[in-house]
C-alpha cells in the first residue's frame, strides 16, 4: 500500500495503528515517482526523500479538484487494487494523479472492480443470512466467521478491519487477474504513447536489492542493446553487483565462489534487438564472434582470457534465440534479476523469455487454487507494514496468466522492482528499473525524443564525404569531419535520424544556430551553445578485404587467390552515438603510410566528433554490417531484366 493510501486511510480511522516508514517506500520515492521535469515538492535542502527522517509520516490530502471526483469508492478502491502496479511496479495510491501507481475511480476497469466486489459480497452476505437460518431453526452455532481471510483480486488481502465479516464466495476468488489492471501512466503509455520520464536509480541501489534476494540461487541478465553496442555495457558489473566472476579458459578453475557463507549470483549477457543488425538469422549469427571479441575488451581485465559462453544474443520481436533462453531461465530457477540501463529492451526481453507454463494449464489452475485453499499466499498488504526495512515490494501470488511489464520507448519507465513467478514457486523473474543511460535526449525537441530511438533496422545509403565536407546528424546534433581536410570519408550512418552532408564551413553555422536547417530540425534551441568536441578517433582497422573491386573481389572468392598487394589501404572504425545507432566511418588511404614493421609508428586517419557538451560518443570495430546491404544491392541489380530495343 502507498504512503498516500495508508494516509488517508488513517484519516478515514480504518487503518489501526501505522508503522515506521519503511526503506522500500523511501528508495520508492527517492528515484521513481518524481518528474525530472519539474522541481520535487517535496525536496529539501538536504535532498532528502520526502524531507522525512526514518520513522517519520507526512500527512497528505487529496487535491480539492480531485476530491470530489474520488468520494465514490476512494476507501473501497484499496481493497482490489494491487499493491504495485503490475506494469510499472510504482506502489498503488489514489491520491496524486500526477505520480505513478494512480488508480482513478473515473475509470471503467475499476468500476468493474468495485461493482464485481460489491456484488460478491452481497451475494455472500445473502448466503450468509440463509445459511444462519437454517442453523438457527437446527439449534446448531456457527464458528465460520473466526476462519482465515482469503485472499482477493490481485493476490492481495485486505486488512483485518476492511475484511467484511462473511466469507467471500468463490466468485470473488476468481476475480479476472489476468486483466491488466495497470495505473493511469501505464495506460496513458499504451493507449496514447504519452507519460513523463522518471530519474533513474543508481548501480549502487540495484546492488541493495539484489542483497534481499529471498533466494540460495540468483542468476543475473545483463541486458545490451545491440544499436549502440557496448555503450550500455555497466562497468565493472561483477565487482559492483558482487557477481561471479566470468569462467576462464583454465579448465581447473572453479565454476562456483561463496561470499559470507552465500553463494555468489551468476551473470550472462543479453545482447537485445539483434534484428537491427541484419535482416536474417543466419547474417546476425555471423556476427557472434565479433560479439563476444567486442565484449572481452570491454570488460577490460575482468574479460582476459574468458571463455564468455553465456552471451546471448536474440529478438524479441522475431522471436530468435529466445526459446534457448527461455529454457535456460525455466531450468535454472531461483532469483531471475533482469538488470541494465534505460530503453535497452528490458521488458522485451521478459515478455519474450517468461517462462510460461502453458503445456500444464489443468494442472496449474489445480495448483492455484489448492494455494488459494491453503492460504499459503502471505498477506500483502500486512507484509508491506511488518517488514519496514524490507526494499522489495511483495511477492505477489503465482499467476497463470501473469500480468508483464508495459512496453515502451519512454526512458524510465519501470519505476520499481517488478516481480514475476513462475514454475508453481520454483523461482520469479524480477523486472529491475533502468540506469542512467544518457542525457542526449535533453537536447532534442518534446515531439521529437522518440525519434533518437531505432526501431527498426535502417537500411542506410553510403554517403560521400568529400574534402571541405562535414556529416551532420539530426540537424546538427552530430558533426563528424575529417581531421585532415584532404581525407574522403564514406559513412553508412545506422541511426534513425536525418544524415545530411554539407561544406564544413555551413556545417559548423547550422551546429552553433547561426544559420537555420531547412530540414527536420530535431535539437532543442540553445543548444548550439554547448557543443563541443568529442575528441579525435583513430581509424585503426584494416578492412581492405571487404572493400575490394568486383573483379577482385569475385577473384579471390571464388579461386581462392590471396589477395594481392594494393597501392591502398581501407581504414574503418564504427563511430557510436549513445541510445541512438552507429556510423560505419571509412577512409582510403596510400599505403606507404603504414610500414610493414610493427615497432614502426603508424599515422592512423582520425575524424573528429562534435556532439552537446562533447559527450554521447563510442568507437568500436567495424562489425561491416553495411556489407550485407551491398551484397543485397548486387543480387538485386543482376536481376534486373536487360533493356532491349526495338528497330521499327
Amino acid at each position: 500500500m502507498s504512503l498516500c493510501a495508508r494516509g488517508a486511510l488513517f484519516r478515514a480511522g480504518k487503518l489501526r495503528s501505522l508503522r515506521p516508514i519503511s526503506r522500500a517506500l523511501t528508495a520508492q520515492f527517492e528515484y521513481s515517482t518524481w518528474s525530472t521535469n519539474r522541481p520535487s515538492r517535496f525536496a529539501t535542502k538536504h535532498n532528502s526523500p520526502l524531507g522525512l527522517r526514518h520513522g517519520q509520516i507526512r500527512k497528505f490530502s487529496a487535491p480539492q479538484s480531485q476530491q470530489g471526483k474520488d468520494e465514490l469508492g476512494q476507501d473501497e478502491i484499496i481493497d482490489v487494487l494491487p499493491i504495485c502496479c503490475p506494469g510499472c511496479g510504482a506502489f498503488s495510491q489514489t491520491i496524486e494523479p500526477e505520480e505513478p501507481g494512480y488508480y482513478s475511480t473515473n475509470r471503467k476497469q475499476t468500476r468493474k472492480l468495485l461493482a464485481r466486489k460489491k456484488d460478491a459480497l452481497e451475494r455472500s452476505s445473502k448466503e450468509q443470512d440463509e445459511k444462519d437460518a437454517v442453523l438457527k431453526d437446527a439449534g446448531i452455532e456457527d464458528d465460520s466467521q473466526s476462519s482465515a481471510p482469503v485472499p482477493i483480486h490481485g493476490g492481495a488481502l485486505p486488512d483485518d478491519v476492511l475484511v467484511p465479516e462473511t466469507q467471500p464466495t468463490t466468485e470473488l476468488l476468481e476475480a479476472p487477474s489476468r486483466v491488466s489492471h495497470v495505473c493511469d501512466r501505464c495506460h496513458d503509455l499504451i493507449h496514447h504513447n504519452k507519460a513523463v520520464s522518471l530519474p533513474k536509480p543508481s548501480v549502487h541501489s540495484i546492488r541493495e536489492l539484489m542483497d534481499e534476494s529471498p533466494y540460495k540461487y540468483n542468476r543475473i541478465y545483463h541486458i545490451l542493446d545491440a544499436a549502440d553496442f557496448p555503450m550500455s555495457l555497466i562497468p565493472r558489473i561483477h565487482a559492483t553487483l558482487d557477481a561471479q566472476e566470468q569462467r576462464s579458459k583454465n579448465r581447473r578453475a572453479t565454476n562456483e565462489k561463496y561470499s559470507s557463507g552465500r553463494k555468489l549470483p551468476t551473470l550472462s549477457f543479453v545482447i537485445t534487438r539483434a534484428d537491427l543488425l541484419a535482416a536474417t538469422k543466419e547474417q546476425v549469427d555471423s556476427k557472434m564472434e565479433y560479439i563476444r571479441n567486442v565484449l572481452r575488451d570491454a570488460l577490460g581485465k575482468a574479460g582476459r582470457d574468458v571463455r564468455l559462453g553465456n552471451v546471448h544474443m536474440i529478438s524479441a520481436h522475431r522471436g530468435w534465440w529466445t526459446k534457448q533462453v527461455k529454457e535456460e531461465i525455466k531450468e535454472h530457477g531461483g532469483g531471475i534479476w533482469v538488470v541494465g540501463k534505460a530503453n535497452v529492451g528490458k521488458s522485451s526481453f521478459i515478455e519474450a523469455c517468461f517462462p510460461k507454463d502453458s503445456s500444464r494449464l489443468e494442472n496449474m489452475a489445480e495448483w492455484i487454487e489448492q494455494q488459494r485453499e491453503e492460504h499459503e499466499i502471505p498477506n500483502q498488504r500486512q507484509a508491506s507494514l511488518l517488514d519496514p526495512e524490507s526494499l522489495l515490494p511483495p511477492a505477489p501470488r503465482e499467476d497463470m496468466y501473469p500480468v508483464l511489464p508495459v512496453i515502451s520507448s519512454l526512458p524510465g519507465t519501470t519505476v520499481s522492482p517488478i516481480r514475476i513467478p513462475f514454475g508453481r514457486g520454483k523461482g520469479e523473474v524480477i523486472d529491475l528499473p533502468g540506469l542512467e543511460r544518457g542525457e542526449l535526449e535533453d537536447y532534442v525537441r518534446d515531439e521529437h525524443k522518440r525519434d533518437l530511438i531505432m526501431t527498426k533496422r535502417v537500411k542506410p545509403e553510403r554517403c560521400t564525404v568529400k574534402p571541405g565536407q562535414s556529416l551532420l546528424l539530426g540537424g546538427g546534433l552530430v558533426r563528424v569531419t575529417a581531421a585532415d581536410p584532404d581525407d574522403t570519408v564514406l559513412a553508412a550512418c545506422f541511426v534513425p535520424i536525418e544524415p545530411h552532408v554539407t561544406k564544413t564551413d555551413k556545417a559548423i553555422e547550422l551546429q552553433t544556430e547561426r544559420r537555420p536547417y531547412v530540414g527536420k530540425q530535431i535539437m532543442k534551441e540553445g543548444t548550439g551553445a554547448t557543443i563541443a568536441s568529442s575528441g579525435k578517433f583513430d581509424l585503426r582497422w584494416d578492412t581492405t578485404a571487404s572493400n575490394l573491386p568486383s573483379l577482385v573481389a569475385k577473384a579471390v572468392k571464388d579461386k581462392g587467390i590471396p589477395i594481392p598487394k594494393l597501392p591502398y589501404r581501407v581504414m574503418s572504425a564504427d563511430i557510436l552515438v549513445e541510445g541512438c545507432g552507429w556510423i560505419e566511418v571509412s577512409i582510403q588511404v596510400r599505403a606507404r603510410r603504414y610500414p610493414g614493421n610493427k615497432n614502426d609508428q603508424v599515422n592512423y586517419p582520425q575524424i573528429e566528433v562534435f556532439t552537446p557538451n562533447g559527450k554521447h560518443i563510442g568507437i568500436r570495430p567495424p562489425i561491416q554490417c553495411w556489407d550485407f546491404i551491398a551484397q543485397k544491392l548486387k543480387a538485386d541489380k543482376r536481376k534486373r531484366p536487360r533493356l532491349r530495343f526495338r528497330y521499327s
